[in-house]
């Protein structure tokens, strides 16, 4: 098999961002308060959507957060965690088959974040877990934040060009976008609410179709093994 490397997203890739139910909704409501005519009702409905997503610092930038609103997200969105067990999509039993190195990169509030992983348990069945830190990526020069910047790192490390990675997750707009500019192959994993994207070289509905799509490729590149 040509890959030697995985790179996993965590929300909407391995669990359902919207699993953690009303956790978010302090942050939307400090939000809407703070709207103050910035935006439509309508449109800012479509900003907090997002947030189920994407990584906040991104949603504030695209749709125009005043400075208020911003703020007022972030000061919620810091203190949240998950203090109780959650599941993830059933598929991600699987995630052991994947027989490469395996990297989970997410992007958001580092605690938060940490707390999903943590009340999921999926761990260990990665070689590193690394957090693309929305707060640590504030005073960050460009070139060094984002999954982009991590992805770089992760190739370093391993000592592996980006035609050997595989980029596994959900949005265009953070690890499929990072993973396309790297050179990397990308796969869509188009859960249940994720608009399908026609750039990622693959879809897949979940890590089942994901461990055919490997199988399809291993048997392309050793045709005649049984």
């Amino acid at each position: 098999m040509r890959y030697k490397v995985a790179i996993f997203d965590l929300d909407n890739c391995l669990l359902d961002a919207r699993s953690v139910g009303a956790l978010f909704e302090p942050a939307f409501e400090a939000i809407r308060q703070a709207n103050h005519g910035t935006l439509a009702p309508e449109v800012l409905e479509q900003a907090i959507e997002q947030c189920w997503f994407t990584a906040f610092d991104l949603v504030a930038e695209r749709f125009g957060f005043s400075d208020g609103m911003r703020d007022a997200g972030l000061q919620q969105f810091r203190r949240m965690r998950v203090t109780s067990a959650i599941q993830g999509y059933p598929d991600i039993a699987l995630l052991p088959r994947v027989a490469m190195r395996r990297y989970l990169v997410t992007s958001g509030f580092r605690h938060l974040q940490e707390s999903k992983i943590t009340a999921l348990g999926i761990r260990p069945r990665f070689d590193h877990v690394l957090i693309d830190d929305v707060d640590e990526a504030t005073d960050a020069p460009a070139h060094s934040r984002g999954k982009l910047a991590v992805f770089r790192r992760i190739l370093e490390l391993e000592g592996c060009q980006p035609s050997a990675v595989l980029v596994i997750g959900d949005n265009p707009l953070s690890e499929l976008g990072a993973g396309r500019a790297l050179g990397a192959t990308t796969v869509q994993t188009v859960r249940p609410g994720v608009t399908p994207w026609d750039l990622a070289d693959h879809r897949v509905t979940g890590l089942g179709e994901l461990l055919e799509l490997l199988s399809k490729e291993a048997g392309a590149t050793h045709p005649g093994t049984a």
